[in-house]
């Protein structure tokens, strides 16, 4: 049982981390916030103020 114990914790670690991971791209899905990558709306965001990196 102590054998275990580690790799259980990895992936509960590891199962947290893609939790949180597909939490915040729903919260962003669910919100439209623009990502500044212009490939994914066809360029549609014009407003620079959208874009986080510019």
């Amino acid at each position: 049982m102590s054998n275990y114990i580690g790799n259980i914790i990895v992936i509960l670690v590891l199962a947290s981390i893609v939790a949180l991971a597909i939490r915040s791209m729903w919260n962003s899905h669910k919100n439209k916030h623009c990502g500044g990558d212009c490939s994914c709306c066809g360029g549609s965001c014009n407003d620079l103020k959208t874009h986080s990196n510019q």
